[in-house]
Order: structure tokens, then sequence, then C-alpha cells
């Protein structure tokens, strides 16, 4: 975007140098009020920049200036128009200072644009370097808009409201792991460590929409209806159901007002891993900090990941589910099974339905994060498996992000429970056959054991803010199952929950993730093309 003219009421001359000792083959580097300017005598006008390169802050008086006014830093090559501002070949534009002539002396106007024209200009930028996916113009402008006063909230309701009808396949793990960076970033005091969180909360985000086009949804308005909107999700029409949700916004309801059409949605099915469930949380949380503002378009990406969502309950290895959901006794209450079996009648007798629950969300937990503990770490590096075990980290730590969005929401809506239990009671069944069987889990646990909590916490967050990692699914994963136990600890679990929830985090955060599978996926597409015929 280029330089525009200044608007902050009046002008800030500041004298600069002796108009004598500027020629056209010698520009001369000055600092007035702190700042660092470079001027340039160029076919007789005399033109003013900032002399720091805003790509690495390179001196751009040592650039060469050509005829057409293109300075060009040597450093990187970026090239940009010396009358505007404009970048011609790079990036991030040139700040460029009016100037006067006057009793022999070379003027400048150093003031500062107003903080809105700054922040709208940052805004814009960020646009771009989104756009071209270019991590380091992400984080510069992130500081740019911080320095001029705003949030990195206004630039990430910004991106969810200009990128919701790009993500194809609807809401992914970007617009969730966007809500755990800046929550992550509230905790924190360092200000580089505030800003690597808010830029991972837009380059996911940038990510997932690299190069997409816009895939529009419905603009329909339908009166609200909870019941039309469940015979839409099941129907998996999505015209429709954006219809009832756009009929919703219009009518002046609010998330609040919907959620509980959504939650039951959310788990009418055992819905894509528990992503449903899991994603709804971060919207109501998304929602909670950026307004109603981004309600719609939150929204309709969540809808759409559902629409589309597999229904895993209707694969073979999980139909027993249905009949096990229509068999729950009413009023049936759950505790004080042993942590990963199944509860005995004993169980059902003498607890309240709250601490009840509560206490099997903590057992299946406990028993995911054995799992965890016990994954047999050679599957997931496997180059020769067919892609019905196509397994890894993610499958097992799904399982206590979904427990933790579980406990979440059953709070606002108990009846959801017997739905919930029964889909979390999957996800430890469908890992146990890629358990290391050599592995015992109290050898597991006294491995993997956290000693000192508050020292664990900050190396967890030392290690998920400065990852390292070139795939943004693998930190987000890092920093949703950290942040899920770390709320389950801190509301209160059983010692044998927290001790294990706690130590698989601390196997997970050491996983060295293989980040793609050449050979695997080389091997299982001979395999598939080898059968076609």
């Amino acid at each position: 975007m280029p330089d525009e003219p200044l608007t902050s009421g009046v002008a800030e001359w500041t004298r600069a140098v002796e108009l004598d000792r500027l020629q056209p083959s010698c520009p001369i580097a000055v600092k007035l009020r702190g700042k660092h300017v470079a001027l340039f005598l160029h076919q007789g006008e005399i033109l003013a920049c900032n002399n720091r390169c805003p790509h690495e802050g390179y001196p751009l008086v040592e650039g060469a200036l050509d005829a057409n006014g293109v300075l060009t830093c040597h450093w990187h090559n970026w090239k940009f128009d010396l009358k505007t501002g404009a970048t011609v070949y790079g990036g991030d534009s040139l700040r460029i200072y009016p100037v006067k002539v006057e009793d022999g002396a070379v003027w400048l106007d150093t003031r500062d644009p107003p903080a809105a024209e700054r922040i709208e200009r940052a805004l814009q930028q960020l646009d771009q370097a989104m756009a071209d996916f270019d991590t380091a113009r992400i984080a510069r402008e992130l500081a740019r808009l911080g320095k001029a006063g705003a949030e990195p909230e206004l630039a990430l309701a910004r991106a969810i409201r200009g990128t919701y009808s790009r993500l194809r396949d609807g809401m992914t793990h970007a617009y969730a792991a966007a809500e755990a960076w800046l929550r992550l970033r509230d905790t924190l005091a360092d200000e580089t460590q505030r800003l690597a969180c808010a830029t991972e909360a837009l380059v996911y985000i940038a990510f997932d929409t690299l190069r997409e086009e816009s895939y529009p949804f419905a603009a329909e308005r339908t009166a609200w209806n909870a019941v039309d909107f469940a015979a839409a999700i099941e129907a998996q029409n999505e015209d429709r159901a954006a219809a009832l949700l756009n009929g919703a916004i219009a009518q002046g309801l609010h998330f609040a007002d919907v959620e509980p059409a959504l939650a039951e949605a959310a788990l009418a099915h055992y819905n894509d891993f528990g992503h449903s469930l899991i994603y709804l949380m971060h919207v109501r949380r998304l929602i909670e900090r950026l307004g109603a503002d981004v309600e719609k378009a939150l929204l309709l990406a969540w809808l759409r990941s559902l629409i589309l969502a597999t229904r895993e309950d209707l694969l073979p290895d999980f139909r027993r589910y249905a009949d096990a959901l229509a068999e729950w006794p009413a009023g049936a209450r759950l505790v004080n099974a042993k942590p990963g079996m199944p509860p005995g009648a004993e169980a059902f007798e003498g607890q309240s339905v709250r601490d009840v629950l509560n206490a099997t969300v903590a057992a299946a937990g406990e028993a995911s994060a054995r799992h965890l503990l016990r994954f047999d770490e050679r599957h997931a590096l496997r180059a020769d498996n067919s892609v019905a075990d196509n397994v890894g980290w993610l499958d097992f730590s799904h399982a206590l992000t979904f427990g933790h969005a579980l406990r979440q929401q059953c709070a606002r809506q108990p009846h959801l429970w017997p739905q919930g239990l029964l889909q979390l009671a999957l996800f430890v069944g469908r890992n146990s056959g890629y358990l290391d069987s050599s592995m015992a889990a109290q050898t597991a646990l006294r491995a993997w054991a956290v000693a000192d909590e508050t020292a664990f916490h900050e190396r967890a967050v030392a290690t998920i803010v400065d990852h390292g990692l070139g795939l943004p699914i693998f930190p987000a994963h890092w920093l949703k199952t950290w942040s899920a136990v770390r709320e389950e600890a801190a509301a209160g679990l059983p010692d044998g929950a927290r001790t294990a929830m706690l130590a698989a985090v601390n196997r997970l955060i050491a996983v060295h993730f293989k980040q793609r599978h050449t050979l695997r996926t080389a091997h299982q597409a001979l395999g598939f093309v080898g059968k076609e015929d």
C-alpha cells in the first residue's frame, strides 16, 4: 500500500540537511527525532524515505535509484517507487516523507500518521501477507499493528471474515488453534512470545486458505427452527441448514440461542474423530473474544465442516454405538469405574449426577492418556502399512481434546452426556490395537511422569511457542492438547487421571513428528492401483 498524505494536523517540519550537501550521485542518511531517513536528489526533485528497508532493515541509502524513481535495495532486490512508497517488487510498502526547501535547507515533515491510518494500513498489508503466506511479513505487520495501538484480535476477526468461505471443507484446526494461540498469549508477559502467538494464529489460517477460491454459502434466509436444522444436518443439506442459520442471525439471535441445536448436531453421530464438538467449543470462545461480527462467518464455516464430516458410527467397527446409545438406561449414573474398564453395577450408586459423569470422563480420559503413553510409535513411522493402519500421534491426542470439549459442553447441556460418553469410549477402543504390548502402563507413567508441574508447563510453553515445525497442524495439536489437559487439571481431576494426562502431554511434546510420508504414500498408491482392475 503506497504511503498516503498525512492527515494528523499541523505539519512538524524538521531541518534535515543543508541543500548544497545533497548531490544526485550522493544520497544522505540523517536521523531526525529518532527516525532514520534517506534523502535523494533525483532529476532536480528531493525525495525522502525511511532509510531502513521495511523487509529486513538494511540501509536504503546504499541502494540504487533508477531514472524512473525506483529505488532498489541491494540486499534482497526489493524495489520501491520513491515518490509514493509503493512496492514494485517485494512486500511491505516504504514510508516516504513530505519535503520542502526553505532558507537554503531541506526540511522534512516528520509527524506520524494518525493511529487509525496506521492500523488500517497494517490490516491491509496483513491481507496481502496472508495471501502470499509470508510468515515473516505477517509478524512484521502484526508488530506494526501493535505499535499503532491495536490488538491482534482486530486482525483475527478480519481474517476470519475474509477467509471463511475459502475453507473448501469448512472449519479446520486453523480457527480452533487461533483461539488457543490467543488464549496462550493472554498468559505471557514476554513481547516476543506474545507476538509469536499472534503470528501463529494468522499463519495457520493463511496456510489453510492459500490460493483457495471462494466457495460461497447460500444467502437465503429461513426462520430459525431447531428441529428443521437437525433434519437438514441429518440430510447433509448445507444450503437448507445455512438458510436456517442466516435466518437466526437476521432474527437477532446469537450463538447462545442456537448453541443447544448445534451441540446436539455435533453429537448426533460420531463425527469426524470428534472434530465437530471440539471445533464448537472454539467457535464459542472465539465469539466471546471477538464479538458478534464473526458469528456468521464462524457458524457457517463450522456448519460446512459438520455437513461434510465422516459419520464414523456408520462404519462396521462402530455400529454398536447406536445400539449402546439406545440401551442407555434412563437416569443411569456412572462412577468409581476402574480406569479404562466398563463400570459395574456398584458404580451407579450413591453419587450425584455431576460427580458421576465427571468421574466417568476422568476415567476415560485417564485411559486415553495411558494409551497415548503406550502408543507404539513404529506405527507412525511405517512405510509398508495399509491405509487402514495410517495411525499417528494425533489419533491419540484427539481423545484428550474431545474429552475436554465434552465436559465443557455437557456442563451446559447435561442431556448430551450419553452420546458424549459413548463416543469417548470409542476413542479408547479404536486405539487399542496400536499400543506397545511390551510397555506396561505403569512403566510408561514412570518414564514420563511430571514431578514439577510449574516447571513442566513453563517448558511446554517454551516448546510450543518455539516449535520449529513446518506444518502448522502439529504445533496446533501440541497447543490444544496441552491447553485441554491443563484446564482439566485446574478444574480438578482424580490423582490417577491427573498423573496420566500430564505424563501423556509430556510424551507428546517430546515427539519428533514425521510430517510427510513419501514412501508410505507411494507404497499405498501402488497397492491400490494394482487392485483396481
